[in-house]
């Protein structure tokens, strides 16, 4: 069973956060573990980034700290100054703009063929042209749609050697409002001619490729579509994102900063809000069918006959049965009051059957629901101790801490040193936490990981 990293967007907040999550995973010993990372937007330039650095044999420390020091420094302002006339060229975009720093700073003209080969790096961005997802990788660069001339193979790629890994990497981050669309043009170094299963798409001249956040922007998607070359059982959730606030019209300031941003962006906001209504009716029909068939599973479960039932006999054969899928999730939006409350009761319960199973001894029973130091006390009793995790929580300055980060903004600007210090240490916590919870080491051994501790 693969183990994958998502990596979502969020900016510069996004990759500050990110820094923590590698290094909690290499603290437990899972990092070297990880087989493919799938990233979106800010996840993209920090994902890409680590790629470049691990293809130049460099330490993980010494990539950590490389980011560290430009996340303080900030992208915007050194991308801009020097540009500032070349940007107003027909051709020449501010997202061309932010590729160029990117690449003197974390890339140096690397392309997408000298990533490495493990992890494998996929980089999501989202197609206008047709609403679809498309990959950055190694292999070069493929979506739906995109297929040779009287050919169904979805999954052909199309090769990019040359392709600037900056440059892909921007494509998945080029928030809409900030940033144009990169465009992926046709011929030689692009989409080859005829290329697209229908004739708008063949007929394109070139591939329009934004933000991988409208469609997904945590970059689980990926990972978990069972047709994908990218799929991965076990995973790990870096989610940068920010706890949702109320929504204000704001007074005249916000008035013009709206005007500004429809006259830039207008055109491709539209397109975009087509394309996000149509991908969440595609969610929904999913999940109205995943809920139909999750309410027969239970139902079925209960019957006193389960074993013999043809039906459940029918549907287990449809499925791969593989162990029980470990989820690792980390998040900005999450407290430790919120992680403890929100460990659902059968893993209490699973964590009590293992205990008594390993030492003969009786258990306590698991701990109401909002009982956090009840939990606690439990957890520790049964052998997942959350004692680290809440030693880095409360040095990092607890759940004051965890409110100021949620105000951070996204973008690419600079932050405080200790902001980006206090993201890494906030998503340190959680890795320690989840690992002592749901994923420990002899249950990874058996469920067919590489066992790299």
């Amino acid at each position: 069973m693969s183990f994958g990293l998502a990596l979502s967007g969020g900016g510069s907040r996004a990759a500050a956060f990110h820094r923590g999550t590698l290094m909690g995973l290499s603290e437990t010993g899972l990092l070297e573990a990880v087989e493919v990372v799938s990233t979106v937007s800010g996840g993209s330039v920090f994902g890409a980034a680590w790629m470049a650095s691990r293809a130049r044999g460099e330490a993980l420390e010494a990539f950590l700290a490389e980011m560290r020091a430009e996340l303080a420094r900030g992208f915007i302002a050194r991308t801009l100054r020097p540009r500032l006339l070349k940007v107003l060229l027909p051709g020449y975009t501010r997202s061309n703009a932010l590729a160029g720093t990117f690449d003197g700073v974390f890339f140096r003209g690397m392309t997408l063929a000298e990533l490495p080969e493990r992890p494998r790096l996929v980089m999501n961005a989202t197609v206008l042209n047709n609403g679809q997802v498309g990959k950055f990788a190694r292999e070069g660069f493929k979506a739906a749609g995109l297929v040779p001339p009287g050919s169904r193979d979805f999954s052909a790629w199309i090769p990019l050697p040359e392709y600037s890994l900056a440059l892909a990497a921007t494509a998945s981050a080029a928030f809409p409002v900030g940033l144009p669309p990169v465009y992926l043009g046709r011929g030689k170094g692009g989409v080859p001619e005829g290329w697209g299963s229908t004739p708008a798409l063949a007929g394109a001249n070139r591939i329009a490729l934004t933000d991988g956040g409208v469609l997904e922007n945590l970059g689980i998607q990926t990972l978990l579509n069972p047709k994908s070359e990218f799929k991965a059982w076990d995973l790990a959730a870096s989610d940068a994102g920010t706890r949702q606030e109320i929504w204000s019209p704001g007074g005249p300031v916000n008035l013009l900063r709206g005007l500004a941003m429809g006259a830039v962006s207008a055109p491709v906001l539209e397109r975009i809000t087509i394309l996000m209504n149509d991908e969440e009716d595609r969610h929904m029909r999913h999940d109205l069918f995943d809920d139909t068939e999750e309410g027969w599973l239970v139902q079925a479960l209960r019957d006193p006959a389960v074993a013999g039932r043809p039906d459940l006999k029918a549907f287990l054969s449809t499925r791969d049965l593989g162990p029980r899928r470990r989820v690792l999730m980390v998040r900005v939006s999450q407290g430790w009051g919120h992680f403890v409350t929100k460990i659902p009761r059968w893993r209490l319960v699973g964590l009590a059957h293992d205990y008594e199973l390993r030492t003969g001894l009786k258990a306590p029973a698991p701990p109401a629901w909002d009982d956090v130091a009840g939990k606690e006390a439990f957890l520790a009793v049964v052998g997942s101790d959350l004692g680290p995790a809440k030693a880095i929580f409360t040095a990092m300055g607890g759940a004051a801490a965890v409110e100021r980060l949620n105000t951070v903004a996204t973008g690419f600007s600079a932050l405080s040193t200790d902001t980006i210090d206090q993201l890494a240490e906030h998503a340190r916590w959680q890795v320690h936490a989840n690992r002592a919870v749901y994923w420990d080491a002899g249950e990874w051994k058996k469920a067919g990981g590489t066992g790299r501790q």
